[in-house]
């Protein structure tokens, strides 16, 4: 009778199978049971997407601060826009940068140091912006320059319910 010498070789290629296997499920086990978290995280409202990225509702306070949607305006988007260009036109950068959020005031008065882009630029705004959309504490407005590009004016209410331009 001969003896088949393969079969210890199968036996150890089975095992591995098995495990191998199981390590499968699991990782696909895991897989699922993640999802499914952040599938409910997601539905319930606390796992937030933003501008492209899932945050936390702590994540988003910490970003960009707490949001009081129940204060009452105490300008409008379209005076702000109007005293913010009637600032450059009067070239009274400090009177322009008045109404634009803290945060971003650094940014706008380096780029404002660049007289020929700035010069430019201000001759070319429009006196009217119109309005695209406006949720809570949020507005945007279309600028028009004439050109097929889309240019928008964006604005944030503060704390105290006065809206400033967020970005332009």
């Amino acid at each position: 009778m001969e003896v088949n010498q393969n079969r210890p070789a199968q036996g150890g290629l089975k095992k591995a199978f098995k495990i191998f296997g199981a390590v499968l499920v699991v990782l696909a086990l895991m897989f699922v049971v993640v999802f499914a978290y952040n599938y409910w995280r997601i539905s319930t409202g606390r796992l937030i997407k933003w501008e492209g990225q899932y945050y936390t509702k702590d994540q988003i306070k910490q970003k960009y601060g707490e949001q009081v949607y129940d204060v009452p305006a105490k300008n409008t988007p379209e005076e702000v826009y109007t005293k913010f260009r009637e600032a450059l036109l009067k070239n009274d950068i400090e009177g322009a940068l008045g109404v634009i959020r803290e945060e971003k005031r650094d940014g706008y008065r380096e780029a404002f140091k660049d007289e020929v882009k700035f010069d430019k630029w201000v001759k070319t705004l429009p006196k009217k912006i119109t309005k695209d959309n406006e949720m809570g504490n949020f507005a945007y407005y279309d600028i028009d320059y004439g050109t097929e590009n889309k240019n928008s004016v964006d604005f944030v209410k503060n704390k105290e319910g006065y809206w400033q331009i967020d970005g332009i």
